[in-house]
């Protein structure tokens, strides 16, 4: 079961077997160690306009409204209820996009697996929501 933190930091997956690094797809693993390992670390960087090396050690609390990132953090490691996240992040040039979290809790692995897409522009949210 995963624990429940106050906030993630993001490190890059640098692991040849493990990271997607031709992916276009935006992937990373939650570890309940408070990880947040991007796995497509290019698609990352990409969406957030930042290089890899900047997202690397990253607070998640940093690209995601104030009031949002404890609710948010709670949520996306509840791996009782694996509904869609719904997150508006802040990019490197203070730009706000909005995503969509899928997730997958591995049991096996005590990890939670997500699928971030990015919504279309018209769509924008409330800095964070839980999907229905």
């Amino acid at each position: 079961m995963m624990q429940l933190l106050a906030d993630l930091v993001l490190v890059l997956c640098l692991s040849p077997g493990k990271a997607c690094t031709d992916s276009g797809v935006m992937m990373a693993r939650v570890r309940p160690s408070g990880l947040f390992e991007l796995l497509s670390v290019e698609a990352w960087a990409r969406a957030l306009g930042y290089a890899p090396d900047e997202l690397s050690g990253k607070p998640l609390r940093e690209l995601i409204e104030k009031p949002a990132s404890g609710r948010f953090v709670s949520a996306l490691l509840d791996d009782k209820d694996a509904q869609p996240l719904d997150v508006t992040l802040r990019c490197k040039d203070e730009r706000r996009k909005s995503f969509r979290f899928h997730r997958r809790f591995d049991p096996y692995q005590d990890a939670m697996y997500v699928v971030a897409d990015e919504l279309p522009e018209g769509r924008r949210l409330a800095p964070f929501r839980a999907y229905s």
